[in-house]
């Protein structure tokens, strides 16, 4: 996967000004997907209002970017063999600033299902495809400035993602959300083409030629997994023999493909970390971060505007600006994290500091100040430090160096799932309790409540109601209509807080009683 003939070039040319912008442009291609992931996730609610649909059929989208992001891990080697690391990182980057042009001008949910999954596809692989290069391409002596830039332009481009969004919407709507990472795509396209050497093609004598049809087992059990996913909303899956049989055929492919994949050298990808305790151990631990920042980027942005009543641009700007406190946690856990030989003692507290944000925030009262909301939103900022730095120096310890490639690709699939199964699942339960909750609320808000008369004859400015014109009781009631409604986000995404402190909890557990990671 990575030539010796690519490090060597690149090692006996450390002075020139390629080497030394390798590092930055290999950032700005991870960081590009990841200030679109972090848009997407904020801001689900306005793009589902722009294209006129409700906030779970966006599941649709964001299961289709995770399925595609999978599929395009799977076949990254392959592109890697035949074109190289420069055309195949820059060609995505270009393609990508495309699809998100195809987003921006989605007019329906499946408009936009489909252009995510195109999104997906380009870049899904470009966290693997970034870091072995960021590994294995820059020399020893410069990787210890590299890593920080590396992760520095993540956690910068992850805390941008809010803070430019809420101007974005505001000024120009939900399009621009999209129409803003075509030119990025383009700009870090070409810096990538102009940096990143040559490098990963072969000849065609010496490329891998895996089998295609498992490749399409593997992602049509994927799909199917996901579908049943989306559709238990709607469907009780104890009571639906459709659901089981799609369940259990997703299962059967993808443990068919594990089993196929587990023994073959030439295969799509090779299973060898999956053998290793500890590596299916960080595994999991990572399975359980991703899920719980993705849900909380979601849920957060819906108790602030949809239960606080704040600006989009107010929460955009709060979140952001508390975001970039995990740089400092980054800076604090490269200086003192070598100090802390048993990596458990960091990661346990970091899933009970999960559920400590998670139960913060179901205790803020509706008239809340800004405030109170900063320590935990700066808490969630500090997961990265608590959780991924320590997971990722021992997960990887027990991997050999030829085996690094794929164990890294297999991480990010985890990634994926983990990122879609957290929006979807969040956005499942809000909108559940959220019906649940405005259901309640409708039942009290009837003539026969004297809280309901009183509410209507402050708005109305009459104790007669009846001497208040149509007009006058309409708009009244479209005053309470908003307040039940305001009301009920807020219940809605304190549940979804209390949901999260669960699965925090949850991963403090598994992690305080794995014995692989110590």
């Amino acid at each position: 996967m990575i030539p010796l003939a690519f490090t060597e070039r690149l090692r006996g040319d450390r002075g020139s000004v390629r080497t030394f912008l390798l590092p930055w442009a290999l950032a700005l291609a991870v960081g590009l997907d990841y200030f679109d992931n972090s848009m997407f996730s904020f801001y689900t609610i306005r793009i589902a209002g722009g294209i006129d649909a409700p906030p779970d059929e966006l599941i649709w989208a964001s299961s289709a970017y995770a399925v595609a992001s999978v599929i395009g891990i799977l076949g990254y080697s392959w592109w890697i063999e035949r074109i190289g690391h420069r055309n195949y990182i820059a060609g995505c980057l270009f393609l990508f600033g495309l699809a998100s042009l195809a987003s921006a001008a989605s007019r329906s949910s499946v408009d936009l299902a489909v252009a995510r999954a195109l999104q997906g596809y380009l870049m899904g692989p470009m966290l693997s495809a970034t870091r072995i290069l960021l590994r294995f391409g820059v020399p020893p002596e410069r990787r210890l400035t590299a890593m920080p830039i590396y992760l520095g332009t993540v956690l910068i481009c992850s805390a941008l993602a809010p803070l430019v969004g809420g101007v974005l919407v505001t000024s120009f709507g939900w399009q621009a959300l999209f129409d803003c990472t075509a030119p990025l795509g383009f700009v870090f396209g070409s810096l990538a083409l102009l940096v990143i050497p040559s490098s990963g093609q072969l000849p065609e004598a010496e490329r891998s030629n895996p089998e295609l049809w498992p490749y399409v087992i593997f992602a049509l059990g994927l799909a199917a997994l996901q579908v049943v996913a989306q559709q238990v909303r709607f469907e009780l899956f104890s009571a639906s023999i459709l659901l089981q049989a799609g369940a259990f055929a997703g299962l059967l492919a993808l443990g068919w493909f594990i089993h196929h994949q587990w023994d073959r050298p030439a295969g799509l990808i090779r299973l060898y970390g999956l053998r290793i305790g500890r590596f299916r151990t960080g595994l999991v631990i990572y399975a359980f971060y991703y899920y719980i920042t993705n849900a909380l980027g979601y849920l957060v942005s819906r108790f602030l505007e949809g239960g606080l009543g704040y600006p989009i641009e107010v929460a955009g700007r709060l979140v952001g600006f508390t975001s970039l406190f995990s740089l400092a946690a980054m800076l604090v856990y490269i200086r003192y994290s070598s100090k802390v030989a048993r990596k458990k003692l960091i990661i346990v507290p970091g899933f009970l500091v999960a559920a400590l944000i998670a139960a913060s925030m179901m205790s803020m009262p509706p008239d809340v100040s800004q405030g109170w909301l900063i320590l935990p939103l700066m808490l969630r900022g500090a997961l990265l430090m608590f959780i991924v730095l320590p997971n990722a120096s021992v997960t990887f310890q027990a991997i050999p160096a030829e085996e690094y490639v794929h164990s890294y690709r297999i991480k990010n699939i985890v990634k994926q799932m983990a990122y879609s199964l957290g929006t979807a699942s969040i956005i499942i339960v809000e909108q559940h309790r959220l019906a649940l909750h405005e259901t309640r609320f409708s039942e009290i808000a009837s003539s026969y409540n004297p809280n309901f008369q009183n509410a209507m004859t402050s708005f109305t400015g009459s104790g007669d109601l009846a001497s208040v014109s149509r007009t006058g009781q309409l708009t009244a009631l479209a005053r309470i209509a908003t307040i039940v409604t305001q009301q009920a986000t807020l219940l809605a995404s304190i549940d979804g807080f209390l949901f999260i402190m669960v699965v925090a909890l949850i991963g403090s557990v598994v992690a305080m009683l794995q014995r692989s990671i110590r």
